[in-house]
């Protein structure tokens, strides 16, 4: 599953021996809706911001001239084989368009940086294969780790914004965080799973806890 196919997560495998439950690892995200000049949505931005813990595993050895301090081009080894790993689980990133599955265009923009606190941050984009017009459509994403290994939250008061000729008759809406009652059983059940443990293919359970993100549009 995701947690062996992922460079980010091999890394976080080897992270602290004391955690005994899902996730294993979280991640901040701040997200942009992007518009195309003729009003269509046509890309996602995502920015992650990793826990310490993995911020300080996932550097260890790239610091190549030994300045304490991590360049671009020192981290971008790192920022490509994730995308790469990424790609195999659409970037996290599950979108749909009238009920249907959304498909992406491959990411080509990306980087990541490390923070003044210490904590690393990829950004990418990810394109849409068809832009969609959100006046006609209804379309929805979430993003998210399915196996519910790594925890995505959004962050900040506006954690998803637009970028470029959004319509003004349409407004971007955030849903709320999953009620805690409604995920409990799933919680428990992933409380007793280790580190090795990885669920069947079909399953899905970083869904039940990420925010679902809209686009609505007034006639």
């Amino acid at each position: 599953m995701v947690v062996r196919c992922l460079a980010l997560l091999l890394v976080l495998a080897g992270l602290s021996r004391t955690a005994a439950a899902h996730p294993h690892a979280w991640i901040e995200m701040n997200s942009d809706v992007v518009f195309s000049d003729e009003g269509l949505v046509n890309a996602i931005n995502v920015e992650w911001t990793f826990d310490p813990d993995y911020s300080s595993m996932a550097t260890e050895g790239l610091d190549a001239n030994k300045d304490t301090l991590f360049s671009a081009d020192e981290l971008e080894p790192l920022a490509k084989e994730n995308i790469q790993s990424l790609k195999e689980w659409s970037y996290f990133v599950y979108g749909r368009l009238n009920g249907e599955k959304m498909k992406w265009a491959d990411v080509q923009e990306y980087g990541q940086i490390m923070g003044s606190d210490g904590r690393l941050q990829l950004h990418f984009v990810v394109p849409f294969a068809t832009p969609v017009d959100p006046k006609k459509s209804d379309f929805v994403f979430r993003i998210y780790d399915p196996s519910f290994y790594i925890a995505i939250d959004f962050t900040g008061k506006d954690p998803v914004e637009a970028v470029g000729a959004k319509p003004d008759s349409c407004r971007i809406e955030v849903g709320p965080v999953p009620d805690p009652n409604q995920t409990q059983d799933t919680k428990t059940m992933l409380s007793t799973k280790g580190k090795d443990w990885t669920p069947d293919q079909e399953d899905d359970f970083g869904i039940m806890f990420a925010q679902p993100v809209s686009v609505k549009c007034t006639n």
